[in-house]
């Protein structure tokens, strides 16, 4: 049998290159049968209520677990949600409610969305949890004792809504980010810092030892792109954000949101009856096969995440895909345009059925893609409606 290769094999072309198996490269072949492996969606934001741009990334993972279930393979599905950081704590603040009731409020929005649709994951990791919380500090342990995390005063300019400080040379005038469109803060503080220098030759080594490892190709391109460029030091702790993770040897700081969120793809593997270890979370299910994520979070899960793991003398995943934006009637989608699609009442309306179907038939994976209300029933009512209600007709009678 071909091999899947991740996401390639539903939704790209596999190409056939194969490498040796060192410490840190990737096995290409199809997982083993009675094998488990991780497949993840991004773990999503609790700073407001789910969208369609959360809903797409996970109709395609649930997509791609269940290909892997019907061919005799045993994923684990992972989702969940990211609940620390300045950025959620501003959040629980402007609704007047306490952080810990917010996460437990927006969490609780996702997973019904996710019954609604259909998805049948195997995890839903919240990294509010005390289990997520032991894997983190653990690893931090592993980072520290291998060297690559020191202390620093830094200055620069902070997208609170990337939870990033960012190169004055990607911002727009006026220190403006692009994405969030909002102006970056000027901050000086001091920090403890993950020494990303140290794993600049290894990580470029490695992506060009694995060509597959990011997929589409561009996004690659782009990845080796920063690589080039140089990379810099990022910091691992906030000392002025009370909403995250104790740093286990200095509690006045919390671990940066990143450096904690990836870490939900780990802790989430764990068993129920099982003691909240790396090494128990190595044997669940990890190095994971894919993770599936917007571009705009690419950074973190192509450079920071690899380089991590790296340090911790972890298994990295097998694959990297990232997918595009999701437009309407040709527009970026925001709720100060009000042109926002929301899942829920897209499928209250129509059924899960034919959401799922819209956006993994008419979006080629990968790249950006539109949704238009006429393109979706004509296709709806084309395919599911006359062809597949058709056939199913005539076998009934």
């Amino acid at each position: 049998r071909p091999r899947t290769n991740g996401v390639g094999m539903c939704l790209d072309h596999a190409n056939g290159h194969h490498h040796d198996h060192s410490h840190h490269k990737v096995v290409e072949e199809e997982p083993a049968k009675g094998t488990k492996f991780a497949v993840t969606t991004p773990l999503y934001y609790v700073n407001a209520s789910p969208h369609m741009g959360s809903a797409y990334p996970t109709i395609a993972v649930d997509a791609l677990a269940r290909f892997y279930r019907m061919i005799g393979l045993h994923p684990v599905f992972v989702t969940g949600c990211d609940e620390h950081g300045e950025k959620i704590l501003q959040a629980a603040t402007k609704a007047g409610r306490e952080p810990q009731d917010h996460c437990d409020l927006v969490s609780e929005e996702f997973r019904n969305l996710w019954t609604k649709l259909d998805i049948k994951y195997d995890r839903f990791i919240r990294t509010t949890s005390p289990r997520h919380e032991q894997i983190v500090k653990e690893f931090m342990e592993r980072v520290w004792n291998n060297g690559d995390i020191y202390k620093a005063a830094y200055e620069g300019l902070y997208c609170t809504g990337c939870e990033e400080y960012k190169d004055p040379k990607d911002l727009l005038p006026g220190d403006m980010c692009p994405l969030h469109q909002a102006k970056c803060d000027s901050r000086k503080e001091e920090n403890y810092f993950f020494k990303l220098t140290n794993y600049q030759d290894r990580l470029e080594q490695f992506l060009n030892e694995n060509i597959d490892f990011i997929r589409p190709r561009d996004r690659r391109n782009e990845v080796l792109g920063w690589i080039k460029s140089g990379l810099r030091d990022f910091s691992v702790s906030r000392a002025n954000n009370p909403w995250g993770i104790p740093i286990p040897r200095d509690p006045s700081q919390t671990i940066y949101v990143w450096f904690d969120a990836l870490l939900g793809y780990v802790s989430s593997l764990l068993e129920e009856s099982d003691e909240a270890t790396l090494e128990n979370c190595m044997k669940r299910g990890w190095p994971a096969n894919v993770h599936v994520i917007g571009k705009d979070i690419l950074r973190f899960h192509a450079v920071y995440w690899p380089a991590m793991l790296m340090s911790a003398g972890l298994p990295l995943p097998s694959h990297v895909y990232g997918h595009g934006f999701l437009t309407k009637d040709g527009m970026k989608m925001g709720k100060s345009l009000g042109n926002t699609l929301d899942p829920e009442e897209l499928v209250d309306t129509y059924g899960a059925n034919a959401v799922r179907y819209y956006f993994m038939k008419a979006i080629e994976f990968g790249r950006d893609g539109d949704f238009q209300l006429t393109r979706f029933l004509d296709i709806c009512n084309a395919d599911l409606a006359h062809s597949v209600g058709n056939l199913l007709n005539r076998s009934l009678n």
